[in-house]
């Protein structure tokens, strides 16, 4: 079997890999999608991360493909109904990075809240501005969750012992019984202290955060993202932080990546950082072990792994 890996997977994984078949590796590559587009002619599994994207015209090249497996848990980078149309199984590893995920969120948050990034780089200028870096504690505010999925469940479990209220927009979710309460997005965002995002990019939640919403957040309020860029209306965001109508806004995905050199988030007082929200070692390696093990499974017939 050919195995086309386009993105870096650790070593133990590839070995486990090659105990499928054969594998070509360019995820090293210059020129990854002139290389892409010729050696997926050939291959009968694709693995991917998020810096390959399998559009339908790389697709059409691919002429023997079985099983397009993503190590994480996104699949917007795949063309999937066209995949379905050409019987391609498409398998992700949505579980994998979740903790990673979710600890990353929690970082951004305290770093927002506690003014960390600019301490640290105002005070390794040399200077010593205490009274400029007072921030916020976290006891007793509201958490407002959108998207109550598994990441937003794990967010809630830990960030209850930080005597969070929790509050969550979700409108899959129709039959909790928890201590979270379910509320509509309008009130969310004009009642809550930290906004966290958790959703997948749709038609749906494309621009969910538009300049209407964002306009109900607090004055004191925060704003996380760790989910998928698009959903939030960024260049109003980078507006209301920089004319201080919010207390900060942190972004870890973006509408456009990598982020363009005219952008105006780059200059502004958002606190980003490069989609690193599942890059950890444990995750990566997770994702991989458990891509493997969904390969596998629809090889041997079972196509439960199969989206």
């Amino acid at each position: 079997m050919k195995i086309l890996v386009c993105d870096q997977l650790q070593e133990v994984v590839l070995n486990q890999l090659l105990e499928l078949g054969e594998i070509t590796d360019i995820s090293g590559s210059s020129n990854k999608n002139e290389e892409l587009s010729s050696h997926i002619v050939d291959a009968e599994v694709v693995v991917i991360r998020s810096a390959t994207t399998l559009t339908k015209e790389i697709l059409a090249h691919a002429k023997n493909v079985k099983i397009i497996a993503r190590c994480g848990v996104g699949i917007d980078n795949v063309d999937v109904e066209y995949a379905k149309s050409r019987d391609i199984y498409v398998t992700n590893a949505p579980t994998a990075n979740l903790i990673s995920l979710v600890e990353h969120t929690i970082g951004l948050i305290l770093s927002t809240t506690r003014k960390i990034y600019e301490a640290n780089a105002s005070t390794k200028s040399g200077k010593w501005e205490k009274s400029k870096f007072v921030g916020l504690e976290l006891h007793q505010k509201q958490l407002g969750i959108i998207g109550f999925g598994k990441a937003g469940k794990l967010l809630s479990e830990r960030l209850k012992s930080f005597g969070m209220k929790i509050v969550f927009y979700d409108p899959f979710v129709t039959d909790w019984e928890g201590e979270e309460e379910s509320v509509a997005l309008e009130y969310l965002l004009s009642s809550s202290d930290v906004v966290s995002v958790h959703v997948i990019k749709t038609p749906q939640t494309e621009n969910l955060l538009s300049k209407e919403k964002l306009n109900l957040l607090k004055p004191n309020a925060i704003l996380v993202n760790t989910s998928r860029g698009g959903i939030i209306d960024e260049e109003y965001l980078v507006e209301l932080v920089n004319s201080n109508k919010i207390f900060g806004a942190a972004l870890d995905v973006f509408d456009k990546e990598p982020i363009e050199e005219n952008n105006k988030i780059l200059d502004s007082d958002i606190l980003i950082t490069p989609h690193i929200g599942a890059s950890t070692i444990e995750a990566q390696l997770k994702a991989g072990l458990d891509t493997v093990q969904n390969i596998k499974k629809i090889l041997e017939g079972d196509t439960s792994p199969a989206l």
